[in-house]
């Protein structure tokens, strides 16, 4: 009696183990069909991996407004911009912070066609000479490029470092962008090549537009603007 009950056991060991299998198998297919049909495929390599989801709403024009300005020459720059922030009568070690960064952007030089009145062109009884007055080029505001501009070092006072663990914020980098914009104003007016070489570029554009049209004589002028 119990060699019977031991195989009856047995048999009723491999029937519950050939359920499970019966199971695994059915969630595995039901999964294949599942991806099949959502385009969905498990990870092997890392279940846990890092994901970033973009879930950023589209973009909204908010205005439109014509163009006028010929963007004549580009000039590049490179800043470097230590800048630190102190508390009066605390120590740097407590409270403050500096950071040291680099700013990469550039400063074109523009001629606003758009300031041009009817007398700016002048054209001779022949058609062979015409001159042009145009406003002298002005510096755009500078445009600074993210990809290219990086912190290098950033120290913090043990209090704003413990304040923005606790707070979980971070240090903003605005004001970095700001005095590395104003800075490469600076270095494009000191310079000034930029706008010389933007006068003689939209000279030399002028110049072929109306030599194109049949005029033999192309006076280019500036003027500053009243």
């Amino acid at each position: 009696m119990s060699e019977r009950s031991g195989i009856v056991g047995r048999i009723r060991a491999r029937s519950g183990i050939g359920r499970l299998v019966l199971i695994v198998v059915g969630l595995v297919l039901v999964l294949a069909v599942v991806g099949l049909v959502g385009g969905w495929r498990p990870s092997l390599s890392n279940p846990f991996g890092k994901e970033t989801v973009d879930r950023s709403s589209p973009a909204v024009l908010r205005s439109l407004e014509d163009l006028s300005a010929y963007h004549a020459a580009s000039a590049h720059f490179e800043v470097v911009v230590d800048l630190e922030d102190d508390t009066r009568f605390i120590p740097s070690a407590l409270r403050g912070e500096r950071t040291l960064f680099v700013g990469v952007g550039a400063v074109d030089s523009v001629v606003d066609f758009g300031k041009l009145n009817s007398g700016a062109v002048t054209v001779s009884q022949d058609r062979r000479t015409v001159s042009v007055r145009l406003p002298k080029p002005v510096l755009s505001e500078p445009v600074i490029d993210p990809k290219h501009s990086y912190v290098v070092a950033r120290q913090k006072g043990v209090l704003d470092r413990i304040g923005g663990f606790l707070t979980g914020s971070e240090s903003d980098d605005q004001q970095l962008y700001v005095v590395a914009a104003g800075r490469m104003t600076q270095a494009a007016q000191a310079d000034g090549s930029v706008l010389t070489l933007a006068e003689r570029n939209t000279a030399s554009m002028l110049r072929g537009l109306f030599g194109a049209l049949g005029f033999t004589i192309i006076n280019i002028t500036y003027e500053d603007a009243k």
